[in-house]
């Protein structure tokens, strides 16, 4: 904290500058996390209504989580 005060206008507006710079980057990659939790959200959610009401057709539950795991957000 000692350090801004002895900082000039120059060197302040560069470390504001960084700073700026830094927190778009972390703005970034909070977006791309929160892009991938929403995909994931709804393959959960899409999964879990399949669960509702149990089938005895094991093998159409399994192709309809692969379908949805595939098609939702792409990839696991």
């Amino acid at each position: 904290m000692s350090d801004y005060l002895e900082m000039n206008l120059e060197q302040l507006q560069k470390e504001h500058a960084e700073l700026l710079a830094f927190n778009e980057n972390l703005d970034r990659e909070r977006n791309g996390y929160r892009d991938d939790a929403r995909k994931y959200a709804k393959k959960v959610q899409m999964i879990a209504s399949l669960f509702v009401v149990p089938s005895d057709d094991h093998e159409l539950t399994l192709k309809a989580i692969k379908t949805i795991v595939e098609q939702v957000g792409g990839g696991v």
